[in-house]
């Protein structure tokens, strides 16, 4: 039988291995080579790793610290491993092991700890000193130093050239930091409850210089600000809850990720959502006790494990490099196990001991608690109505409601009373306090609701914009046409040409006489002696009568034959309107968190109806503008909105009242912070074309436009509806 257990970790070199093996081994000759590793122990417990190279180096690596599992990670570019192997094994202070992957003509060195420790990488001649100090990060001035790239000596003008936040596919905060060049020195460490990231000698852009509120991205992150200090860039993070931290760079890019961190009591390793993050091992036992498996768990993790005496058999098993908390949970599933985490103790039995024991553990509760004392709490609440309160603790139904204050109400057997069987409530409305009879633990519970629910309610602004756009056009043309006697024939009446404008009129003769006046819609001639001819009636004998009602100009000609004494009479008139216009309607309300409000404005109507007995009465109509809301603020910070927007006008009187035009939008919608979301449009197009003529001459060509009108019409009218929502919340105008 043989016992055996190694470490193993790649961080996902094998990504790298990928590449082109013999055109690595074709360019070695003209590769730094790393040749030895050396680790001295320095006095206070301090290390000193010493790398040998064939080549000095043009500047110090870029390397990165991970904090569960332990590590150091640094890459060495245009560098072979000439070791002829990849892991060195040191057990000296916190230093367990030192791998070296060879991927294509890059190495990756990974430092494997038993702890966290600050380290510095120096340049010496030929190789890379590495000095790991004694106290560990937690208690460093300094804590989780994080090192990618060590300032140039020579000063260059540095530069950030871009600072992004969004949110990953796990939930987590990702700031991406772009870089002017990949030779910035930048440090990264955890300040209190913050991150911060120093970049040396870098400039900041002014329009960087500010705080990002990221609060409505839903990560860990609440805030990220970018200040400039004298010569150096500093970010600074600030995240809330359990979190934490990863931070890469590649080539010009720098990535900071703070995930959200999920504690379960009863999971061995905290830190990871899904699957295994245990340090890993590799166990190959053959019939072997599983009491002396645990064992070796046990000493290789440090955690204390508890075994019960009902544990016992045999297990053969083979693992090769897996996470040591999957093996554990491997062998229990194996042999019908269970466990129990508390602390750093693992408690490990058989399931059914664990059922009969929780079991039994139940049962002298449910006893205690009916042989329990009750005790009398008092409680002020703030936000939250005592007797709505009072209802939630009793379930609701019948004995839950009671209209007198300070009502006393003692009910069992409700499945969803929060109470105990034996408890009693009853409230004060004047102070708005409830005073509550139960045990010790039912009062610690109802203790922990009223902290959740006795909080201020968020309030929400509704603003709703209705924008109407309207464009009318119309056009008209018509004529006037008659011939009318002049007088005795053979008299000298020579030609006129008249026009006007609105209701005057001006008339030029041949003789150069002119005659103006007012028109009341007639054509009016004049002779050569100034008087004006018309018919025995005040008009003119007119042949044809198709005028532009209100129109803005006419034009009258009239022409005489001289052999039978006939004025000829012509009139055109003419209409041509265009006419835009917009009308916005913008109502808003506040209300708090799934509260409905409404706001309206408008008119009442009247119009006569009649009753039964005859007579008539007077009723109201309503023609309002009204907005009808309901919100509810997500988790994550936007609103969906039960929505009634309402736009009614007076529209045409009829027989049985008065008719009302309505614009109506009715929908649910979900809507970001502060964003703009349109819900809907109308556009109407009304097109009319009208031709008015004396049949057969108003077809004569040319002269068929004197026994014709012409109208045409566009009408266009456009309803938008917007909707903007903002949470009114202190904590939001920190921006």
């Amino acid at each position: 039988m043989m016992k055996k257990y190694t470490l193993g970790f790649w961080l996902g070199c094998c990504v790298w291995l990928l590449g082109n093996a013999s055109s690595a081994l074709a360019a070695t000759a003209a590769l730094n080579q790393i040749q030895t590793v050396d680790v001295t122990t320095l006095p206070g417990g301090r290390l000193n790793i010493q790398m040998q190279l064939s080549q000095s180096l043009n500047s110090v690596p870029t390397s990165f610290t991970l904090t569960n599992p332990p590590r150091i990670v640094f890459d060495m570019p245009n560098t072979h491993n000439a070791m002829g192997k990849n892991v060195v094994a040191v057990n000296q202070g916190v230093l367990k092991t030192v791998q070296v992957v060879q991927a294509g003509d890059r190495s990756r060195v990974v430092l494997n700890l038993a702890q966290a420790v600050p380290h510095q990488l120096q340049m010496k001649d030929h190789g890379l000193q590495v000095g790991l100090d004694h106290e560990t990060a937690d208690t460093a001035p300094t804590v989780a130093n994080k090192r990618f790239v060590e300032p140039e000596k020579v000063p260059t003008a540095h530069r950030i050239q871009n600072i992004e936040f969004m949110r990953g596919r796990n939930g987590e905060g990702r700031i991406v930091v772009d870089l002017s060049d990949n030779n910035m020195g930048i440090n990264v460490k955890n300040v209190g409850k913050t991150v911060v990231v120093d970049v040396a000698n870098a400039e900041l852009p002014e329009h960087l210089q500010r705080r990002l509120n990221v609060i409505n991205f839903n990560t860990p992150v609440l805030f990220v600000d970018a200040l400039h200090q004298r010569n150096q860039t500093q970010i600074v993070i600030e995240p809330q809850g359990d979190w934490e931290q990863s931070t890469y760079q590649t080539d010009r890019k720098l990535v900071v990720d703070i995930r959200p961190l999920v504690k379960d009591p009863n999971k061995l390793i905290q830190g990871s959502k899904q699957g295994y993050a245990g340090e890993k091992l590799s166990l190959n036992f053959q019939r072997v006790d599983v009491r002396d498996v645990l064992k070796v768990i046990a000493d290789f993790t440090g955690k204390n494990i508890v075994v019960s005496d009902a544990v016992t058999g045999s297990v053969t098993i083979g693992l090769k490099d897996v996470p040591w908390d999957q093996a554990l949970d491997v062998i229990m599933k194996s042999k019908g196990l269970d466990m129990r985490v508390n602390g750093s103790v693992i408690s490990v039995a058989p399931a059914e001991e664990f059922a009969a024991k929780e079991k039994a553990q139940l049962t002298a509760e449910m006893e205690r608690e009916t042989l329990e004392t009750l005790r009398t709490e008092v409680f002020s609440l703030k936000y939250q109505k005592a007797g709505d309160f009072r209802n939630m603790l009793l379930g609701g139904g019948a004995g839950a409601t009671t209209g007198s204050s300070g009502g006393s109400t003692q009910a069992g057997g409700r499945l969803n009373r929060i109470l105990s069987p034996r408890g009693s409530v009853t409230f004060d409305a004047r102070t708005n306090t409830i005073f509550v009879q139960d045990t010790a633990k039912k009062l610690e519970e109802i203790q922990a609701i009223i902290n959740k629910v006795d909080v201020a309610v968020k309030q929400v602004m509704i603003e709703s914009r209705m924008v109407i756009a309207s464009n009318t056009f119309s056009k008209a043309l018509g004529a006037r046409f008659g011939i009318t006697q002049t007088g005795t024939p053979g008299s000298n009446t020579n030609a006129t040409i008249s026009g006007t404008l609105g209701n005057r009129f001006t008339q030029i003769s041949a003789t150069g006489v002119a005659t103006q006046g007012t028109r009341n819609g007639s054509i009016q001639t004049a002779t050569n002696n100034g008087s004006v001819l018309t018919s025995s009636d005040g008009q003119p004998d007119l042949m044809s009568n198709l005028p532009v009602n209100n129109a803005f100009g006419s034009v009258a000609l009239s022409l005489l034959k001289l052999s039978a004494n006939m004025l000829l009479n012509l009139e055109l008139s003419a209409l041509e309107a265009d006419a835009r216009g917009k009308v916005i309607s913008s109502p808003r309300v506040t209300t708090a968190n799934q509260q409905k409000a409404r706001i309206a404005q408008g008119v009442e109507i009247p119009y006569q109806t009649a009753t039964s007995s005859g007579a008539t009465a007077v009723s109201f109509k309503r023609a309002e503008l009204s907005l009808e809301v309901t919100p509810q603020i997500t988790p994550d910070q936007k609103i969906i909105m039960d929505l009634d927007v309402r736009k009614d006008s007076r529209g045409e009187e009829t027989s049985g009242g008065v008719a009302i035009n309505t614009q109506n939008v009715q929908t649910q919608v979900l809507v970001g912070n502060g964003e703009t979301v349109v819900l809907g449009g109308i556009y109407e197009q009304v097109s009319r074309k009208g031709l008015d003529k004396v049949p057969f001459f108003g077809d004569l060509p040319i002269v068929g436009y004197a026994f014709k009108r012409t109208t045409k019409q566009e009408d266009k009218t456009e309803l938008l509806i917007f909707i903007t929502p903002k949470i009114q919340d202190d904590s939001l105008s920190l921006n």
